[in-house]
């Protein structure tokens, strides 16, 4: 099975390097303190179950099928309050994408899949997913695909091209990894190559099954404000096979859609960026983007509904962090006019991390929100929700370096000051080093609806060092503790990172 980049591949709970996150129920309203209350049992013993069903959206034609857990490690945990005890209480995943807990003591628990655990007092589990694309395998062997073709309008150096198929939910682009990209002016390619597997979802196609390759010309423009920006323009079309490791040539000729539209946005970019200091105090402020698109309105419950191509319009115009006011922005749309328009924006942040003299990590994190097109168009484009407030680790201000934390440490945090988080998700990391520089690997993931979490058994090892990245989520309607690859619109998202960990 096809293991979707965004929302599939995390229902084991992976470890992973870099920008960590996923993507709540109305608010929660609770102290800074845990709820002692909740953490303690009641002697009334019952079964945790939930079920991992993956729905495939595909042009053609939708399925859905069971996520394996059989290999996935399932135990619940619960903790006495008292003393700070964790209990543990073994459970099975199975091929049929259920997994089971037996006898666990009421109150609240932390339910483990890999290395996600989920902070709830419920007992079912919803562990579904939603998947653009149709279940397929990645290729990971190089496979290059060379393109020669006519039609295209005269190239501009700020021109770029998308790679995608619907059918297969395969996306990427063919920037800087691509030879024979066409020099000003030209409107034919003669030999652009590029390696396939090095695509951001790169599914492996086949024509068999329904899948076509479109490769478009992302036109730079000017908005009626003078604002830069790029849009869909022309497409080209081609049926492909492919086998791994086995090149392909196509060719064929762009055409212009001829179905048009228009967007336009009042971006509050100085409202990202008031948040800077509160994502931490040493956050460097890197980039400002906003994506449209056009997707099956199923994918609203997807992991991301923007995740890449195909775009119809691309908004980073400058470094700067002032208000824009875009005007009328004009695209070209190839997609089916029955699909749902969502737009995202986010202003992305950086924190480095150093062990030693080794060369810094540098961790990417962002402040994102995600609407129906509509709602961007209709009012200011500004956080929908904002970081945390006050981080700790224990007692301590988390912002700073600390040892001797302990391996139970717990992390603690006070509401953001913009929106109303519905949920929050902790991402842990343990630092490294390879090769003279810093490394970051995931070692937890962590869901809540409270404003708190001690670290379960064996996330902290003695003489391990650490950093937590805090999110705050705003996602009306869905709880991410119970059902923690759930989408829906509007949603909005907001990290803080702090300072080095140990225990």
């Amino acid at each position: 099975m096809k293991v979707s980049l965004i929302s599939v591949g995390l229902l084991v709970g992976m470890t992973g390097v870099g920008c960590g996150g996923l993507d709540g129920a109305d608010a929660v309203e609770v102290s800074a303190s845990l709820d002692a209350t909740s953490e303690s049992t009641q002697g009334l013993s019952t079964q945790v179950t939930g079920s991992s069903q993956v729905t495939f959206i595909a042009m053609s034609g939708n399925e859905t099928k069971p996520y394996d857990q059989s290999a996935t490690s399932v135990v619940a945990y619960t903790r006495d309050s008292s003393n700070g005890t964790f209990t543990a209480y073994p459970g099975t995943g199975s091929a049929d994408g259920t997994i089971s807990v037996p006898n666990v003591p009421s109150g609240r628990m932390y339910l483990k899949l890999g290395s996600r655990y989920l902070v709830s007092t419920g007992r079912t589990f919803d562990l579904g997913s939603t998947a653009w694309g149709r279940d397929g395998t990645f290729v990971s062997q190089p496979t290059q695909m060379t393109v020669s073709a006519t039609g295209m309008s005269p190239w501009q150096p700020e021109d770029y091209l998308d790679v995608y198929s619907l059918n297969a939910g395969a996306f990427g682009y063919a920037g800087s990894i691509a030879t024979g990209r066409p020099l000003t002016g030209a409107t034919s390619l003669s030999g652009l190559s590029f390696d396939y597997a090095r695509m951001a979802n790169p599914v492996l196609l086949d024509s068999s099954r329904g899948d076509l390759l479109s490769l478009a010309q992302m036109r730079f423009r000017t908005s009626a404000n003078g604002v830069p920006y790029r849009a869909m323009h022309k497409v080209l079309l081609s049926s492909v096979t492919q086998v791994e490791g086995q090149p392909n040539s196509i060719s064929g000729t762009f055409t212009q859609p001829a179905a048009t539209g228009t967007f336009s946005v009042d971006w509050r970019r100085s409202a990202f960026e008031a948040l800077r200091t509160q994502v931490n105090p040493a956050a460097v402020s890197t980039y400002n983007e906003i994506w449209m698109s056009s997707r099956p309105a199923a994918l609203s419950s997807a992991g991301a509904s923007i995740s890449g191509p195909p775009l119809l319009v691309k908004l980073n115009p400058d470094s700067q962090r002032t208000d824009i006011v875009t005007g009328s922005m004009t695209y070209n749309n190839p997609l089916p006019a029955a699909w749902q328009k969502v737009a995202t924006a986010t202003a992305g942040f950086t924190k480095s991390y150093a062990l030693g003299t080794a060369t810094p990590y540098t961790m990417n994190v962002d402040i994102r929100v995600e609407q129906e097109e509509s709602a961007f168009t209709a009012a200011p484009v500004e956080p929908l929700v904002g970081p945390v407030v006050a981080p700790l680790v224990n007692t301590r201000g988390a912002f700073q370096n600390l040892t001797g934390v302990g391996a139970d440490a717990s992390l603690r945090w006070s509401k953001p000051s913009v929106g109303t988080a519905t949920n929050y998700v902790v991402n842990i990391y343990r630092l490294g080093t390879s090769n003279g520089s810093t490394t970051a690997s995931r070692v937890a993931v962590i869901h809540t609806d409270l404003q708190s979490v001690h670290l379960p058994p064996d996330v902290l090892r003695a003489g391990g060092t650490y950093f937590a990245e805090i999110q705050s989520w705003y996602q009306p309607g869905s709880n991410l503790a119970t059902s923690p690859f759930k989408r829906s619109l509007p949603r909005g998202r907001a990290s803080v990172l702090t300072g080095m960990f140990s225990p």
